[in-house]
């Protein structure tokens, strides 16, 4: 298939060049394009549109809603360039009622999926992702061959703005599990134990979780502050979006209020 692909970043720019590995043709941009080195594979482009010419599969992977809104309506947005039948698939995790929104709005002949991707911390080494999915049924099945690349497993979770409503109820349990751990972290240091080996000794435990394996290694606190940008971001969304439908969810909110302060 021909691919564009939007948006370069630390998950974005391998998933594009796996894609690329399995044989799809994948023309890329970022407003900050990456060494021709670090993006073997790719068809580095000056723009969205020129990415998205002819494409079959316009896949987004930016960090935000009106990133995206920009990318596909705005000034130099590609919505109106693309041909009958081409599909696009939005990465970002944001708001429901703004995938909904563009889906509503799309050109007839243009399916928008949101694809939501994950990965459990066991099985970075894989390389492979987990993709939520949102939207039609028979999109998917053509847009598979380029998922397949990078998915260990795609679920189909309902229609439009379902793959993000599960996003958002898995990053915020993801977001509580690490602050829980972080606080674990200190509880038991502050006991006079070693960081490191007592995640280690946990990961056997009932206490486990996939994020546990962070304070075993020698990074963690580089770790949290990466992941803190996206939490925050994530975390507001899914309690917003909890409060829309009337959700009681008082211990998610209280684990991960840190990431709600200002």
């Amino acid at each position: 298939m021909k691919v564009a692909w939007i948006g370069l970043g630390q998950m974005g720019l391998p998933t594009a060049k796996t894609v690329a590995a399995g044989g799809h043709e994948v023309r890329a941009f970022d407003v900050n394009a990456p060494d021709a080195a670090d993006a073997q594979g790719l068809t580095l482009v000056g723009s969205p549109r020129e990415a998205a010419k002819d494409a079959d599969l316009v896949c987004l992977a930016v960090y935000s809603d009106d990133q995206v809104a920009d990318v596909l309506s705005g000034p130099e947005g590609v919505i109106d360039l693309l041909k009958p039948g081409a599909i696009v698939a939005v990465f970002t995790t944001g708001g429901i009622e703004s995938i909904q929104g563009i889906a509503a709005n799309a050109p007839a002949g243009i399916a928008i999926l949101d694809t939501c991707f994950s990965r459990k911390q066991s099985e970075m080494a894989s390389g492979k992702l987990t993709l939520l999915v949102g939207g039609d049924a028979n999109a998917i099945e053509r847009a598979r061959p380029v998922f397949d690349t990078f998915a260990r497993a795609i679920f189909h979770v309902g229609g439009s703005g379902a793959g993000r409503a599960i996003k958002l109820v898995n990053n915020i349990l993801f977001a509580g599990h690490l602050q829980l751990a972080s606080d674990a972290m200190n509880l038991a240091e502050s006991l006079g134990l070693d960081r490191a080996s007592t995640a280690t000794a946990l990961l056997d435990c009932s206490g486990a979780s996939d994020v546990l394996p962070w304070f075993a290694g020698e990074h963690w606190a580089a770790m949290l502050e990466t992941t803190r940008r996206y939490m925050v971001k994530d975390v507001g969304a899914a309690i917003n979006a909890g409060q829309s439908a009337g959700a009681e969810i008082p211990a998610l909110t209280a684990a991960t209020a840190t990431y709600l302060a200002k």
